[in-house]
């Protein structure tokens, strides 16, 4: 009977290794390529004005702020630079990573102002297969390669790399704006300073 039980249990550690096998080659076919892609911006990148944005994707009154910056980057393409970096507030936005890390998903096949518009606009909807979704809607995306990016969280050094330098600058919310490396207490009068600048 003993004899009969120490088979049973052969046999089955067999089997869950042999699983953990093919568990593990099947994973192997998911990694990803993790591409080095620059951080993206707008405007000049010459530009002697850069305007810095700390931002969270679920956040109402980033998505406000970015009706501005669209304006300030229309009025002044040419003579600013327009940084993004991520700032998500996860205690009030469980979404707000993820969409980040699509954001940067999307960015390593040059693609990460598209995404960006997608995020905004459906702001209130941004559970992961929502991001597959709106990545699916982005031409010349491959979906299968930025699926993998945002189901290995392959872009988390870049995210975290940002909260970072927003938690050392003492950032406590979003939107928060530096032009030239001085935080903008209101960003209302963000045209009135670079106006200034210039």
């Amino acid at each position: 009977m003993k004899k009969k039980a120490n088979i049973i249990i052969s046999v089955i550690g067999a089997i869950i290794i042999l699983i953990v096998i093919i568990w593990g080659l099947n994973s192997d076919s998911a990694t990803y390529q993790n591409v080095n892609a620059p951080r993206p911006f707008q405007g000049n990148s010459d530009a002697n004005i850069i305007l810095a944005e700390f931002s969270d994707f679920q956040c109402p009154a980033c998505q406000n702020a970015k009706l501005l910056v669209d304006e300030l980057l229309e009025k002044y393409r040419d003579q600013i630079k327009f940084e993004y970096k991520h700032f998500p507030l996860i205690a009030l936005h469980p979404n707000a990573y993820n969409a980040a890390l699509a954001a940067e998903c999307a960015n390593d096949q040059g693609k990460f102002w598209e995404m960006y518009d997608l995020l905004f606009d459906h702001q209130n909807n941004l559970a992961k297969d929502d991001l597959k979704l709106y990545a699916s809607q982005i031409d010349g995306i491959k979906t299968d390669s930025f699926n993998i990016c945002l189901d290995t969280k392959a872009k988390k050094k870049i995210v975290d790399a940002d909260l970072n330098e927003a938690e050392a600058k003492g950032i406590s919310g979003t939107p928060t704006f530096f032009l030239n490396g001085r935080e903008v207490e209101d960003y209302g009068e963000l045209d009135n300073l670079i106006q200034n600048l210039l």
